[in-house]
């Protein structure tokens, strides 16, 4: 058998030695661990022979140590307190909302949901610190070391842990001034003599859904590749673009936005969800943040 070394000896060896010499009896640490007496002299002896001196004197009455023994012990005894410092140090930072959260998402769900909800997670956790990575694109969680990803109808895949945040439709929406200048479409085939605003980024938005009349396939006289400024150009009066409905709802309460064709568009039924890696959803950061980000989703 290879023989141990001293740099083998682990923190559980020092907290052995330390009750020997507390207890001065084998019998007495053995009681305390439910163990053999057997047990606690051979642990002994792995500790002595990893150091290759003797620590302590046995003999029927009792154990005393040796100077090396009370130098070993003055030394476990120093690495045991740091040791306890250390963790006393971490233990806060354990459940502590601290540190940089990473979070992707789009710029529309950032513009019109998440930015405005961050005063309150601020206040909630002043020592959070929050970088947000924005785009219309799937980002690579594990590859750009993003903490969090918000993602629009997209299922995941590989390793992830999902939270849902909302579900939503999508409808057609202009602005009231667009409206005045050129009327309302009272058909879907109304729409050819309007201006459509078409979504580079998501070519899946472009595909509008009508209960009877089925898909219309839009390329738009005006298009952008971000679904933020989509929402830009309908509010700007430039034309009638299909919108998710969680943004656009408050936007009508508003008076900004009205919407076109009601009674003919199919909504369809999307969801949105938050995306995380499955080693990093227990981190109290990121269920901090899963937190606030279900309520700043939530209805109302």
């Amino acid at each position: 058998m290879a023989r141990t070394s001293i740099d083998q000896l682990g923190f559980e060896d020092f907290e052995l030695f330390d009750r020997i010499a507390a207890t001065r009896s084998l019998s007495e640490v053995a009681r305390e661990r439910g163990v053999a007496s057997s047990n606690v002299s051979r642990a002994l002896g792995r500790i002595e022979a990893a150091c290759g001196l003797r620590l302590a004197h046995r003999s029927t009455h009792g154990l005393a140590l040796t100077d090396e023994g009370e130098l070993f012990l003055e030394h476990a005894q120093r690495m045991l307190a740091e040791r306890r410092a250390l963790q006393a140090s971490l233990s806060p930072r354990r459940t502590a909302v601290a540190g940089t959260l990473r979070l992707a998402l789009s710029r529309l769900l950032a513009e019109y949901i998440v930015v405005p909800s961050l005063p309150a997670l601020r206040a909630a956790h002043p020592e959070l610190q929050v970088e947000l990575h924005l785009g219309d694109r799937l980002a690579r969680i594990a590859d750009e070391g993003i903490d969090i990803a918000v993602r629009a109808g997209v299922a995941p895949a590989g390793h992830h842990v999902v939270r849902p945040l909302a579900r939503y439709g999508r409808r057609l929406y202009a602005a009231p001034a667009y409206l005045d200048r050129h009327g309302a479409p009272g058909s879907v085939a109304a729409l050819a003599t309007h201006a459509l605003i078409g979504n580079t980024a998501v070519p899946g938005h472009n595909l509008w859904l009508f209960h009877a009349e089925g898909g219309l396939a839009v390329q738009g006289q005006l298009r952008a590749d971000c679904s933020a400024a989509v929402v830009a150009m309908a509010l700007a009066g430039a034309g009638i673009a299909s919108l998710n409905d969680l943004v656009a709802e408050p936007l009508v309460r508003q008076g900004r936005l009205q919407p076109v064709l009601a009674h003919c568009v199919d909504p369809g039924e999307h969801s949105i969800q938050a995306v995380v890696l499955a080693e990093r959803h227990r981190a109290p950061r990121i269920r901090a943040m899963l937190a606030h980000l279900q309520a700043a989703f939530a209805p109302g």
